[in-house]
């Protein structure tokens, strides 16, 4: 494959280009980073350096323009049970698993499955600090993995901010971990990932039957707050995560002003609401502010606007801030 095979220094700093043999560069891959399919688009040259230490792979990428993907043939070749995680230096990242996908820029994190088919989308050169991390790892339930695949993760105060200081840092110094160093480095991305997923998704391990009816009703607020983004939150997934079935969520709700999906439609519609008005994000689509905040169908969004504020949401952001 021309570079990709043959290391740079005593270390794991491979180059790979679209001249490289294709044969060669997905070994190369596979060995990294498991079976998939990589194709690099036009003749710019990329790297990777990569380290191996307790199970994870922890690596800082040079990506060229170019696609990677993971499908059922892969898939066939055995699980990887792990993790991906990504921190964008700089440049753009696609990320498209399960019917969704997130876009991710400089200074933002995203995560997704090995274990279900994906597709990675680099449009230009770009800079990567990616971490393979082993599922057992985590001690999150198996439900979560719907909320996580893929799952972007917005830098902010807390957990996050700091999982996002120590990626960003991580490509520069990699080379020059000892490896007890490198153990520590890796067990600090575990535990801030762990943090930061829990302050995303909510404490949905614990069993919320115990409950009384208000806890749980709160319980169930506070977490559709926390996923509100996520174009699959809907009651049916809500149900799943609180062990109770569609019915006993529905009834739960009957006292409160509203059912569980109009909860979510309405927590969606405000924050679309506040984007509209806000000037920061008078250049975006109306149709990008609606996805963000999981609503994907832009006539379903009009009608559901035009519903709780009078008024088509194209007028709404017209109309003079008060």
């Amino acid at each position: 494959m021309g570079h990709a095979g043959i290391p740079a220094t005593s270390r794991d700093l491979l180059t790979f280009n679209s001249d490289d043999d294709p044969d060669e560069l997905d070994r190369v891959v596979r060995n990294y980073f498991g079976a998939m399919l990589f194709r690099p688009a036009g003749n710019a040259k990329g790297h990777f350096f990569a380290r191996r230490v307790g199970g994870s792979v922890l690596s800082d990428v040079l990506a060229v323009p170019g696609e990677t993907k993971r499908d059922k043939r892969h898939l066939n070749d055995g699980r990887m049970e792990a993790w991906k995680l990504y921190y964008v230096i700089h440049g753009t990242v696609a990320v498209e698993q399960a019917g969704r996908m997130i876009v991710l820029g400089p200074g933002e994190l995203g995560l997704y499955d090995t274990d279900q088919e994906f597709l990675l989308h680099v449009p230009d050169r770009s800079r990567i600090a990616i971490v393979s991390l082993p599922k057992a790892a985590f001690p999150l339930p198996h439900v979560a993995a719907r909320l996580l695949s893929p799952r972007r993760l917005a830098p902010a105060a807390g957990a996050t901010g700091a999982l996002a200081a120590l990626l960003h840092s991580l490509g520069a110094d990699l080379p020059f971990f000892g490896q007890d160093s490198l153990h520590s480095v890796n067990g600090a991305i575990i535990g801030l990932l762990s943090a930061a997923l829990r302050e995303g998704l909510g404490d949905v391990s614990l069993p919320h039957s115990g409950c009384g009816n208000e806890e749980t009703v709160a319980a169930v607020k506070q977490f559709i707050t926390r996923n509100i983004a996520d174009p699959s939150l809907d009651p049916t997934l809500v149900a799943r995560v609180f062990h109770i079935s569609v019915r006993q969520l529905h009834r739960l709700f009957e006292d409160e002003a509203g059912t569980v999906g109009q909860e979510i439609r309405a927590q969606r519609i405000r924050h679309c609401a506040e984007d509209l008005r806000n000037p920061g994000h008078h250049h975006e689509r109306i149709g990008d502010i609606a996805a963000r905040w999981g609503i994907a169908d832009a006539s379903k969004f009009s009608r559901q606007f035009r519903s709780a504020y009078g008024v088509s949401p194209r007028d709404y952001r017209a109309e003079p801030v008060p």
